[in-house]
């Protein structure tokens, strides 16, 4: 796998913490839309790799439910490229290209008295064509948290999540080193979707559907004291209930996204 620990640190720490992976994975489909006649030649522009071509397109479903803030990268260096390779490689995304774009994703915030822990994530983003219909695969390349309010209270937060640690290591080759290591991995495909002959209607045979297939993962180390310290604890039990929250995170987000991402679809169309 992709981002492991080195060999000596695993041996260390193989006894006294285990790993523990949480998944989430779904399956979402829009609403029918209206399909864009690819024969008609004074419509080429209304095309739907014109309309996936554009920024505004990935960027809608990238801001989600929760209208999360979305900046676009205008350079990217050597470090984050040899990220995203191993973050393709890790989810079995397709291998990047130069066409391909990179986006800051930062949430909305998680609040507390005081204090708002905040999720930025990078995401690089391919536009991808199977059997002449375009689509997306938007793969997580890295991500952080960070608290914002009173001075005091992100004091604290920075102390216990060890980020004070991380903002003192001045050598930028080391940005990437064991202590922050990738832990998060996640790719979403969009495709578009054309109901076949045999098992549509007439008037359904006139119609597309975008489909979202998220997929999530977290590992997590997790001391082994305390798993046997736990009543009726165990590593599959755990994890089941961690991957059973990871799919109501993307059952949260994801149709939401996918409707909106429909629905500007139509309204473009329709300009």
């Amino acid at each position: 796998q992709i981002f492991n620990s080195k060999k000596e640190n695993d041996e260390k720490t193989s006894s006294s913490t285990m790993t523990l992976n949480f998944v989430g994975e779904a399956v979402y489909t829009s609403k029918p839309a209206p399909m864009i006649d690819v024969n008609n030649n004074n419509n080429q522009a209304k095309s739907l790799h014109a309309f996936f071509a554009l920024p505004q397109s990935a960027i809608l479903l990238l801001r989600g439910s929760k209208n999360n803030q979305v900046v676009e990268l205008e350079s990217v260096d050597e470090e984050l490229l040899k990220r995203y390779r191993q973050s393709c490689d890790s989810v079995n995304a397709l291998p990047p290209t130069s066409d391909d774009r990179f986006y800051e994703v930062t949430t909305s915030g998680v609040k507390f008295p005081g204090l708002t822990v905040m999720t930025a994530v990078t995401i690089g983003v391919k536009v991808t064509t199977q059997e002449d219909l375009p689509g997306y695969e938007f793969v997580l390349i890295k991500d952080s948290t960070y608290a914002e309010g009173n001075r005091l209270f992100v004091w604290f937060f920075n102390k216990a999540t060890g980020k004070d640690n991380e903002d003192n290591v001045d050598d930028d080759n080391n940005k990437y080193d064991d202590h922050n290591q990738q832990s998060t991995f996640s790719m979403n495909k969009i495709s578009v979707v054309v109901p076949t002959t045999t098992t549509s209607t007439s008037t359904e045979n006139n119609t597309i559907s975008f489909e979202s297939n998220p997929y999530l993962r977290v590992q997590v180390q997790f001391p082994s004291f305390l798993m046997k310290a736990i009543p009726g604890a165990t590593k599959k039990k755990s994890e089941k209930t961690g991957s059973d929250a990871m799919r109501k995170v993307l059952d949260a987000d994801g149709p939401v996204a996918l409707e909106a991402f429909q629905q500007e679809y139509v309204r473009w169309l329709e300009s």
